[in-house]
């Protein structure tokens, strides 16, 4: 038992900076989401995942790709028609049938409900990352992140990756989930969470659209072969903005996640 944990631990390690929002961000979304869980719904959606807490979960979804192709078609982006602005495409769709199948959990086998518990904790973090909001063209192209520019330390640097999770650790070297979780939720007014968790599913998903789409202008995409030197750069004042969308965002995705458990595991 002692070995597994601690081969757990060297995964969950090795993975935190390469994937969406980092290990950092999921489990900071999720332990947001549990400080709001009524004990019913708590214990409801635990009994569903072996007794673990949401967080125990909130990355299962990068962690396992390689041994469930099936899992990994489920997107992790969060698409948007590049004109219209509207919700696109099988993202929207797979996250609109998850909480579907869950509104239903009692009655779905377990191996299932297991899986859509984990795609909906952590794919609806996803949605809220601003390097996951994603913009598609009539060619089904998509306008992403992934495109290099000049981090705060001087070096190139995936903007995706810097949005997956340099922008939280490069921010807040010592911290860890709890830490994020503490600072973020503490002293909300009902008032806010209120105004947050108003409206609807796709109302969240438009807001979090409007409030990412400036990083594109932010730190613009240059031409493939642009020489380092005149690649867009993330000063140290861009990168302390960013924090604090990405802090916003984390702190949004977890209260509205809580919300949605309560309405379906709180009975």
């Amino acid at each position: 038992m002692k070995k597994s944990i601690l081969t757990l631990l060297a995964v969950l390690t090795a993975y935190s900076t390469a994937m969406a929002w980092g290990y950092h961000g999921h489990a900071t979304i999720a332990m947001i989401a549990e400080r709001h869980l009524t004990p019913t719904a708590k214990a409801n959606i635990e009994k569903c995942i072996d007794g673990h807490s949401i967080v125990y979960y909130a990355s299962w979804l990068d962690h396992h790709r390689k041994e469930y192709k099936e899992w990994d078609r489920l997107r992790h982006t969060c698409d948007f028609d590049s004109k219209t602005g509207k919700l696109y495409g099988n993202p929207i769709k797979q996250m609109r049938q998850t909480i579907a199948l869950l509104e239903d959990y009692k009655h779905l086998k377990d191996s299932v409900r297991k899986v859509r518990i984990y795609h909906f904790v952590h794919s609806f973090g996803d949605f809220h990352c601003p390097g996951h909001i994603e913009f598609m063209t009539d060619d089904k192209r998509s306008h992403t992140t992934n495109y290099p520019v000049i981090n705060v330390n001087g070096k190139p640097l995936r903007y995706h990756t810097m949005w997956d999770a340099t922008v939280l650790t490069e921010n807040y070297r010592d911290w860890g989930y709890m830490d994020f979780a503490h600072a973020l939720d503490s002293n909300l007014s009902q008032e806010y969470i209120d105004s947050v968790t108003a409206g609807t599913l796709e109302d969240w998903l438009y807001d979090a659209r409007d409030r990412s789409h400036r990083i594109y202008t932010d730190a613009p995409q240059k031409p493939e072969g642009t020489p380092e030197s005149e690649l867009s750069k993330v000063d140290r004042d861009l990168m302390n903005d960013f924090g604090e969308l990405a802090c916003e965002q984390v702190l949004r995705a977890g209260l509205r996640m809580a919300k949605i458990i309560n309405e379906i595991f709180g009975e």
